[in-house]
């Protein structure tokens, strides 16, 4: 598939031809149907890992090596998956990761990706224009999150943004500019473009979490300047105003997000069955 110039990664794989997508042509219902079906496919990816994660138990392992025992086939389980696109019996062929099930995060822009978020991802990362339209987008994934049954399991939905950071807003508008200059066109990007101060950026980063956004992505625009200002200036600020950390307790990225260890399904079935 290719959309705005990226092709898909289908064919190096030897898959399935996949025909070319044109932004001019995405309102196009025969477009949004393909569109609405490679989310589909990707939703059932996404079911086949974690199935596929829960498909050992904790202590499935044994490595004894008295006996030459590495695992307890007991506690390995068959996830028998089949959709349109997949066909996967299982079980994984590596142990249950140390998370139970990695954080899964998706992209979005639109309502179809909004749904893959909302009923398959623990992070979902969108592209807000202002605080109006980031309490709008939150909305509409929350909303498809009750449908989707998962109304009680924590799905952060995290804003996107690009960011010019300097001393002064006239200082990065002009490095914005100048990079304008060097590229013979405007910069742009499918997330907000911010240009200021760290100051600034904080007001704004909190003025949207208001809106429902449990936190952000940040884009430095340009390596190593606005790294540097995320980290020097941006991240002091934040703890100044009390919203940012100012150490990580040791732990999982889950734990760090809140999201909690859950359990194998095949696990909880097995002790509900006996």
């Amino acid at each position: 598939m290719q959309i705005g110039g990226r092709t898909d990664t289908a064919a190096h794989f030897g898959r399935r031809e996949i025909p070319s997508l044109s932004v001019e042509r995405l309102a196009d219902p025969d477009v949004q149907t393909q569109i609405t079906e490679h989310f589909d496919e990707a939703a059932d990816y996404i079911e086949v890992l974690r199935r596929l994660w829960d498909s050992w138990e904790d202590d499935a392992e044994i490595r004894d090596v008295a006996t030459g025992r590495f695992v307890d086939r007991g506690k390995l389980h068959y996830i028998d998956f089949k959709s349109r696109w997949f066909s996967v019996r299982g079980p994984s062929i590596t142990p249950r990761p140390p998370q139970g099930q990695p954080p899964v995060a998706a992209l979005g822009h639109a309502t179809v990706p909004y749904r893959l978020i909302a009923r398959s991802a623990d992070i979902g990362f969108v592209t807000p224009r202002d605080r109006q339209n980031a309490a709008a987008i939150v909305a509409e994934i929350r909303a498809e999150q009750a449908l989707a049954g998962r109304a009680d399991e924590t799905v952060h939905v995290f804003g996107d943004l690009v960011v010019f950071l300097d001393d002064s807003a006239a200082g990065a508008q002009r490095r914005r500019e100048r990079l304008d200059e060097l590229a013979g066109g405007a910069y742009f990007s499918d997330a907000q473009i911010f240009a200021g101060t760290a100051a600034d950026l904080a007001d704004l980063l909190l003025n949207w979490r208001e809106a429902g956004l449990a936190g952000f992505r940040l884009r430095p625009a340009a390596l190593p300047h606005d790294l540097a200002q995320i980290t020097d200036a941006l991240v002091p600020e934040l703890q100044r105003r009390g919203a940012f950390r100012t150490r990580y307790e040791p732990g999982t990225l889950r734990g760090r997000l809140g999201l909690s260890r859950p359990a194998s399904r095949y696990t909880a079935a097995g002790r509900s069955t006996a």
